[in-house]
């Protein structure tokens, strides 16, 4: 009668619920408040690989085109027969050019084509005729040969093992890139 409005039931609690949401929101956007800080890097310059890849003897038969810097390396004719193994004995060196023993690790990446009609690729370090590390076994997630020490000057050579399945078509063709971790500076 005097300009007085009544409340409808629970209309408060709605506002109450309103403003505590609002609040929420608020401390919500007062939270992203953070500090930015800065690393310069000046003068990052370029060195020469203590590890390289270098050519083997089988490097030719496989089409092995060995990057500038010997830090990689691509294979254009490497092949196999069906139901028979393939073995490149030296597919490709691997020299450790420092004065220091150097810690590396050769691992599997990534495979793509006609994986299916693989029965093995296996890829093995050696010291001469000796293994080191263990066998990279392609498709195989996580394979690698381990940690594995190279002396000052040594150069270790790397084997590949193909296989193909007895039904494999001439047709059939897969790709594949493993990893040459080389540790330290």
């Amino acid at each position: 009668m005097f300009g007085i409005k009544r409340r409808k039931a629970g209309q408060t609690s709605l506002e109450i619920f309103a403003l505590l949401l609002a609040a929420l929101i608020i401390v919500g956007v007062g939270a992203a408040v953070y500090n930015i800080f800065y690393m310069h890097f000046s003068q990052v310059s370029v060195e020469e690989a203590k590890v390289q890849f270098v050519t083997g003897d089988d490097s030719s038969a496989a089409g092995a085109s060995i990057g500038t810097n010997g830090t990689s390396v691509i294979f254009n004719s490497v092949s196999g027969w069906p139901n028979a193994t393939r073995i490149y004995e030296n597919i490709v060196g691997i020299k450790n050019f420092d004065t220091a023993t150097r810690t590396i690790e050769l691992e599997f990446d990534s495979w793509s084509g006609d994986t299916g009609a693989i029965e093995y690729i296996y890829v093995k370090v050696f010291d001469g005729s000796s293994q080191q590390g263990s066998t990279v076994e392609v498709g195989t997630s996580g394979s690698s040969t381990g940690n594995m020490q190279i002396p000052a000057d040594a150069t270790w050579r790397v084997q590949l093992e193909v296989k193909w399945k007895a039904n494999a078509l001439s047709a059939y063709r897969v790709s594949f890139t493993l990893r040459l971790i080389v540790q330290g500076e």
